[in-house]
């Protein structure tokens, strides 16, 4: 293979869909080469002449390939890399084209491979990475997790140091009796994380740098993340960071979570608290290009009696009303201040003032902010929980729904205005209705003689709206036996269906 198409051949080094269609043409080449004769499954040949040959549209250029060990083991290494690409969820708009877009002329380029480019393959774009990989946790009483958390991370560290930054429980004692390839360092704690991390940072020797919590676990195959990484060394993207997937304890998820960057890239923390990693810092982490991935850290930190044992609320708004406060024009700070104080349990006045007052500095801007939605969604949260505020709900998830079109939280408060308004709705016409009926003094009808029917449509109004206990109310009061077997019937059947969801 000549250099030119060599270095051709580099660009699709991270290409899903070329190596998709490049694995179908290696099992489509392996088939053939058990049915040299292109026979069908009917036995006849490709052509009538019986001479085999190709479908018409076929390149007649196309190089072939017969098959052996060596093509076998393409193939599996073929299938490695389309798993590893595969774990890639989402990435920055800029990456779409390098990971995930069908570059032009690769069909092309596929059909000239032969039975020389293909071995060249193995030596080039899918040859092993060369990468090391520094694993650093910042850990402060972590006694009941960090055993859990530095077993998660077996076969895809080269190095792990672990900075302590005062523990007055087991926990240094623990890493060094148990664990004696950690490299332990220590740390005086100054109410300030990003100090810490940017400590770790400048004690790590890997090409990445893998900022992991005591109180998370990697999930799965270790080996696999570094088989990733190792991969994604020398993508030709600056500031390159790469973000497994957080799972908290409440099954809640964090996709951009920034934990994993390459050490020559240069970047750094800031922040006291919810510490932001960035490269320039006046960008404010939006010149850091993303791989959003399924790799997955397991995280209880955030369990309630760990909350309380650690005086976490107390700490944690102290420090975020020290970042609003040194940086009041960002809309991050004002979020995280206004989350803390719910989850603390402050009147729902002052954390929806803050809110507020983080949604204000957004002005006229309509581009994409990942705090702005998060802000939203908490204002559209406590307006669902609390209509004293007098706020209509839908006019907030039409606005989620216009800025963030994909989100389908702006659909679900939309739905849920929709479903509250018309239930609410429903319950008071069938009570009007009912009062009505009851106010008759001589009620008469042409279709039913004890106006059994409409008892029956008051039953069916309440139970739409969820009041299960007034709609079998007004169905006991029915004494028409046709009505009553059809709702018995229809009611049977509801009831088998409840019970084979509850059986699972």
């Amino acid at each position: 293979m000549a250099n030119e198409e060599r270095d051709r051949l580099e660009g699709y080094r991270y290409n899903l869909p070329f190596f998709e269609h490049l694995h179908k043409k290696l099992q489509d080449a392996a088939g053939m080469s058990r049915n040299p004769a292109g026979e069908d499954a009917s036995g006849e040949g490709y052509g009538s002449s019986g001479a085999g040959t190709a479908p018409s549209g076929t390149p007649r250029t196309e190089r072939t390939l017969s098959t052996g060990p060596g093509e076998e083991n393409l193939l599996r290494l073929i299938e490695e890399r389309i798993a590893l690409l595969d774990k890639v969820r989402e990435c920055s708009d800029d990456l779409v084209p390098l990971i995930g877009e069908e570059p032009p002329g690769m069909g092309e380029e596929l059909a000239m491979l032969g039975e020389t480019g293909y071995g060249d393959l193995q030596d080039t774009l899918l040859r092993p990475g060369r990468a090391s990989i520094s694993v650093v946790i910042p850990v402060f009483n972590e006694e009941r997790c960090i055993t859990r958390c530095l077993d998660s991370i077996r076969g895809l560290a080269d190095e792990i140091i672990v900075l302590d930054t005062g523990s007055t429980d087991g926990t240094v004692d623990l890493i060094r009796g148990e664990y004696p390839h950690v490299r332990l360092e220590f740390a005086e704690w100054r109410d300030d994380f990003a100090e810490i991390r940017n400590r770790l940072n400048d004690l790590a020797a890997g090409d990445w740098i893998f900022q992991l919590d005591a109180d998370e676990a990697l999930i799965g195959d270790g080996a696999e993340l570094r088989a990733f990484l190792q991969l994604f060394y020398d993508c030709p993207a600056e500031a390159l960071v790469v973000s497994p997937k957080i799972v908290n304890h409440d099954g809640g998820e964090l996709t951009l979570t920034r934990r994993i960057f390459r050490r020559e890239d240069g970047l750094r923390y800031y922040g006291v608290i919810h510490e932001d990693l960035r490269k320039e810092m006046d960008e404010r982490g939006g010149d850091l290009r993303h791989l959003m991935t399924e790799f997955t850290l397991s995280h209880d930190g955030y369990e309630p009696q760990v909350i309380k044992a650690k005086n976490k609320h107390e700490r944690n708004i102290r420090l975020e009303e020290q970042m609003a406060a040194r940086e009041p024009d960002n809309i991050r700070w004002h979020y995280f201040l206004a989350r803390e104080k719910q989850e603390a349990g402050f009147p729902d006045h002052e954390i929806v003032e803050g809110i507020r007052t983080g949604l204000q500095l957004r002005g006229t801007r309509t581009e994409p902010d990942h705090f702005h939605l998060r802000s939203l969604l908490l204002l559209a949260g406590i307006l669902d929980s609390r209509p004293q505020y007098n706020e209509p709900l839908n006019a907030l998830a039409e606005e989620i729904n216009a800025l963030y079109p994909e989100c389908t939280d702006g659909l679900y408060y939309l739905l849920l205005h929709e479903y509250t308004d018309g239930t609410g709705n429903l319950v008071t016409r069938a009570e009007s209705g009912l009062n009505r009926l009851k106010r008759l003094e001589n009620p008469y009808s042409l279709l039913h003689p004890r106006s059994d029917h409409v008892i029956q449509l008051l039953g069916e109004m309440f139970m739409a709206a969820g009041q299960y206990k007034r709609a079998f109310h007004l169905y006991s009061q029915i004494s028409d036996e046709r009505i009553l077997q059809n709702l018995r019937k229809r009611l049977g059947g509801l009831q088998d269906e409840i019970a084979a969801f509850l059986e699972g």
